[in-house]
């Protein structure tokens, strides 16, 4: 591949990065605020193994803020590795995990949110939460899995199409002199 087309691709990368970073944290953060007029001042944020009802909570705002917190350490760990690894040998394997971190992280804390907000809806008190079915967790958790998947599939072909017969191993036949 020439390298305009690699600085082409790692430019594409990067905005993609950035862009799915900016839109997963403010909708996370967005999420409740925009639902804030149908939901308890404070949130159900935790439901109980045994029983599936609440049994933790926090202000709006804390529920708002604290997933795009998480958001944010997440992309700092999945982008400072990716942007400062050693050598440009390791740089595609590495983007490649970060990619599907941000994709399935991105995901998994979206989909959270959306069950926290879902199960708040319409509830005087936090302890009115309804539960959030394990189906619900369930299918978001494959979501994310299928998304992470798909983001590291996706990396690793453009990883092949970068490096054609990176994956030869062992000695040819004019390595042994045949």
């Amino acid at each position: 591949m020439s390298d305009g087309k690699m600085m082409e691709r790692k430019h594409g990368t990067r905005w993609g990065v950035a862009i799915w970073a900016v839109s997963v944290l403010t909708a996370l953060v967005a999420m409740p605020w925009a639902a804030s007029d149908r939901l308890p001042e404070r949130l159900a944020t935790h439901w109980s193994a045994g029983s599936g009802g609440p049994d933790g909570s926090m202000p709006l705002w804390a529920a708002a803020f604290l997933p795009g917190a998480i958001w944010v350490v997440l992309v700092l760990l999945a982008v400072v590795p990716a942007r400062w690894s050693d050598g440009p040998a390791s740089r595609p394997a590495t983007r490649g995990w970060a990619v599907a971190g941000l994709l399935s992280g991105g995901v998994f804390l979206a989909g959270a949110q959306t069950s926290i907000v879902r199960a708040n809806l319409d509830h005087a008190d936090w302890r009115q939460a309804d539960p959030v079915s394990v189906g619900a967790v369930v299918a978001f958790g494959v979501a994310a899995a299928l998304a992470g998947l798909t983001g590291w599939a996706v990396t690793r072909r453009g990883r092949a199409v970068a490096t054609p017969g990176a994956g030869a191993s062992g000695p040819s036949t004019e390595d042994t002199g045949a």
